[in-house]
């Protein structure tokens, strides 16, 4: 076959801004899914800009609708100066028009009322990705792929393990890697035991033996208006298993870090790898570093503080007791005698000139979640000594054993959770 011109400027990335990740609540309560912090000092979506860039793609559109404001703030503030002349990151938010009365209904429909905005730039292919999933992936290597394997769509597919097949869309191929079946989100193992990679003899890492759908998507620009020509709702629902019967369909395999942060259990996991630099960690080091806001805050001061497994961010003053296993966020300031233990502070968009210290002093914190701007008084104890596993209230929320207080929240003098 003769190797075709791979450019690519002739890529348009749709970058999926989510719906209201109800299951990452409280954390999405005051912002989309993607705005949600990482790391001490990240956004989730800066995985996804940032693949796009380091792979030379710079024709981005993110597509949002609910709580947007927080994230189009951090995609301006971020990644305005990163573009080049003729590249360009846009946000196109949900909007009503005269031809069509409704919000996103889906992730195709989505996709669909934005091809207005993406066909004028003439792109000859337009990769669909999410935004708020943890990877690190070259696309140039999956445009490679598809051009090769001269597929009208490729799906990127993570190798995995039976038990984690639930909630995610299962690829169904033959040996040359060509999709002929796909199930999502199957309910039981036995829909998709004829799925299996022992079926075809393809090889398989870590007993994964099967290829499940990252939600990643490449399209010939014309496939893509075809397979959008009706009113399907959802890629993973409907298009995609349809496409499968009648376009022809590669499966791009990855066997790298790849985290859907889409609960709380989810996401405090991704965080502690990243803490212990195991996880994604290990994949944006060096030259592929991990884009996100440029602060100007100075060094951190940590004052008699034993700190043990810990990530301290920028503009810092602690004066804790003990920080062990944690991540402490930017500008985050911590009392004398406090102890914090499995636990991610998010920082605070700002000092409060009102206080010394947004984490009282003699306060316990262990295997909690402190969302953004949290107040937390004097002698305080967050601790979940009944393992509680599920609670909502007004002050707090618990999910699979983990504290969560909200975003903003004041927690009084004296309390114990």
């Amino acid at each position: 076959m003769e190797e075709k011109s791979i450019d690519p400027k002739e890529i348009v990335v749709v970058v999926l801004g989510g719906g209201q990740g109800s299951r990452l609540y409280p954390l999405t309560r005051d912002r989309a899914k993607p705005a949600v912090g990482f790391g001490g000092k990240y956004r989730l979506i800066d995985f996804s800009i940032s693949n796009c860039l380091q792979s030379k793609i710079e024709k981005i559109f993110i597509l949002t609708q609910f709580n947007s404001f927080s994230l189009n703030r951090h995609i301006w503030q971020t990644y305005s100066k990163e573009m080049q002349r003729d590249s360009f990151i846009d946000v196109l938010a949900a909007e009503q028009t005269t031809e069509n009365k409704s919000w996103y209904q889906g992730t195709a429909d989505a996709v669909r009322q934005s091809l207005k905005y993406i066909i004028p730039h003439n792109p000859r292919y337009v990769l669909i990705i999410s935004a708020d999933q943890i990877y690190k992936l070259d696309y140039g290597n999956l445009l490679n792929w598809h051009v090769k394997n001269e597929a009208d769509v490729t799906i990127a597919a993570n190798y995995t393990s039976v038990d984690e097949l639930f909630g995610l869309g299962v690829t169904k191929i033959k040996n040359d890697f060509s999709v002929v079946g796909f199930k999502e989100k199957p309910e039981d193992p036995s829909l998709v035991k004829d799925y299996h990679l022992d079926t075809i003899g393809v090889e398989y890492p870590n007993n994964k033996p099967y290829l499940a759908s990252m939600g990643l998507y490449l399209f010939n620009t014309e496939t893509l208006v075809k397979a959008l020509d009706n009113e399907d709702e959802d890629f993973g629902k409907s298009v995609i298993p349809t496409m499968a019967k009648d376009f022809r369909m590669s499966c791009f395999p990855f066997d790298g870090y790849w985290e859907d942060v889409g609960t709380i259990k989810a996401f405090y996991k991704a965080n502690m790898e990243w803490r212990l630099g195991e996880g994604i960690a290990k994949s944006f080091q060096d030259e592929y570093a991990l884009i996100t806001h440029s602060r100007q805050l100075p060094p951190s001061r940590i004052e008699g503080a034993n700190v043990r497994s810990s990530l301290i961010a920028d503009g810092c003053n602690i004066f804790a007791k003990s920080i062990e296993n944690t991540i402490v966020g930017v500008r985050t300031r911590i009392g004398p005698d406090t102890e914090i233990k499995d636990s991610i502070i998010m920082g605070n968009d700002h000092y409060d000139k009102e206080l010394p210290f947004e984490i009282g002093k003699q306060s316990v914190i262990q295997k909690a979640i402190l969302d953004k701007n949290v107040k937390i008084g004097e002698g305080v104890r967050i601790e979940n000594k009944e393992d509680i596993q599920e609670y909502d209230s007004e002050l707090y929320t618990i999910r699979a054993g983990i504290v969560v207080i909200p975003r903003g929240t004041n927690i009084p003098d004296g309390m114990v959770i």
